[in-house]
């Protein structure tokens, strides 16, 4: 019996001891994604249906008229890698060694979803960027005919620079699941980006799980924008571990329908002269439904540390509902610190006058809404998660529809530059 076994065998159980939401301030202000059916969902043992041609097929369609070029596929019945890229393995588990096992940042007892994962993943993508290199890799992942269990591990060497750009899409006739899990320690002066954009289809429980270190002097930027699913429940921890590292999260979520949305993001500030910000902004149309839930820790020690965190929402229905629960822990008095929250319904005054000058009523919503979301597109590094990003918000406010082939156009498309003004500006600062 190999070490993976064991380990997933022990998942399994902790899986069905552990409950939804361990963390005390959120026990209560959670997406609940019905435990038992989640289970079913992955233990179901069906053959997948998807030949590789076949799937090659469905990556060409993700961008009509635009095919991305994917450095890997990865799928609930298998992978495709270009062999060109060197610097993707994709490893079955039954070669994963317990030493690896033992280097986990997330262990079976940390969280009720990442002993789901670990109990059904089938493969590891295993990103191995060496001192010095710089690389950019595009992937695909695709829960289709069987659900999608993964995790990705992402080992930056001294002074490597990462940009992963990752698109989440669905081919499934049935209820079926998306879960990958995301691990990596940035090693000193490294700088890691990734960009990752869900649109999954309605069929589709999404799950999402990352654990961030930055060492001294590492960058890391997380990028995330959540389109698709029926329900999506995310958590990312970060830590800026080494002196003067920098964490920067970046999330969007744009619901319609009965989509269910519930994203959470843990940052620390564990050494000194170091940086954490969040950024969260959400927009709901129809009965969508999301709770935003930004958490930043300042420990004793860590001085000249900043730490920042800003959600706000824009409801374009009376049936759409958002929660955003800002909060901080500070120990140390030499800090920058602040957060804030801000939700409200559309500006009907806006409307009005967008309309006086011409404007159908519709078209008017739409500008107001990429006018609030372009400064957070702009944060995406990649031009096609940009762009991409942008044509789902526009497909989404005209017909209300996620899940679908995006049309990559530039027309009628604006999205703005990265805001580079003091985070701190307008805002009390607790320190």
């Amino acid at each position: 019996m190999n070490s993976y076994r064991l380990f997933a065998e022990d998942a399994i159980q902790k899986y069905k001891e552990l409950p939804e939401e361990q963390n005390e301030l959120y026990k209560r202000k959670y997406v609940s994604l019905s435990p038992e059916q989640l289970f079913e969902i992955f233990q179901d043992k069906k053959d997948s249906t998807e030949s590789i041609e076949e799937i090659e097929a469905l990556s060409k369609s993700i961008f009509v008229d635009s095919p991305v070029k994917f450095d890997a596929i990865i799928w609930g019945g298998g992978h495709i890698v270009n062999q060109a890229q060197k610097n993707i393995k994709i490893v079955p588990v039954s070669d994963i060694s317990m030493e690896m096992l033992d280097r986990k940042l997330y262990k079976n007892s940390d969280d009720k979803l990442a002993s789901l994962m670990h109990a059904f993943t089938k493969e590891i993508v295993i990103l191995e960027v060496p001192e010095g290199q710089k690389i950019q890799i595009n992937l695909l992942f695709v829960n289709a005919s069987q659900p999608l269990a993964t995790q990705v591990i992402v080992n930056a060497g001294k002074g490597a620079v990462v940009e992963v750009f990752e698109w989440y899409a669905s081919s499934a006739g049935s209820n079926s699941a998306s879960a990958v899990m995301h691990e990596c320690i940035a090693e000193e002066y490294s700088n890691i980006s990734i960009d990752a954009i869900h649109n999954e289809d309605h069929r589709t429980t999404v799950v999402g799980l990352s654990k961030y270190s930055a060492m001294t002097n590492a960058t890391l930027k997380l990028n995330y924008l959540y389109n698709g699913g029926s329900h999506c429940r995310v958590k990312n921890y970060l830590s800026a571990s080494g002196y003067e590292a920098s964490m920067y999260v970046n999330e969007l979520v744009f619901g319609s329908s009965t989509q269910k949305f519930d994203v959470s993001s843990y940052l620390e500030n564990s050494s000194q002269a170091t940086t954490a910000e969040l950024h969260s902004k959400a927009v709901l149309a129809d009965q969508s439904f999301c709770i935003l839930k930004g958490f930043a820790k300042i420990p004793f020690g860590s001085k000249n540390a900043r730490s920042f965190v800003y959600e706000s929402g824009m409801l374009l229905n009376k049936d759409a509902y958002l929660e955003s629960i800002p909060a901080m822990s500070i120990d140390e008095n030499e800090v920058k610190a602040t957060h804030s929250s801000a939700t409200g319904p559309i500006d009907e005054e806006l409307i009005f006058y967008l309309m006086s000058k011409g404007l159908p009523e519709q078209s008017a919503k739409k500008l107001i809404v990429e006018g609030f979301l372009s400064s957070s597109l702009g944060k995406f590094r990649n031009a096609t998660a940009k762009l991409a990003g942008a044509n789902l918000i526009a497909e989404k406010m005209e017909k209300g529809i996620f899940g679908a082939p995006v049309k990559l156009s530039a027309e009628n498309i604006w999205v703005g530059k990265e805001n580079e003004e003091d985070i701190f500006k307008g805002h009390y600062k607790y320190r």
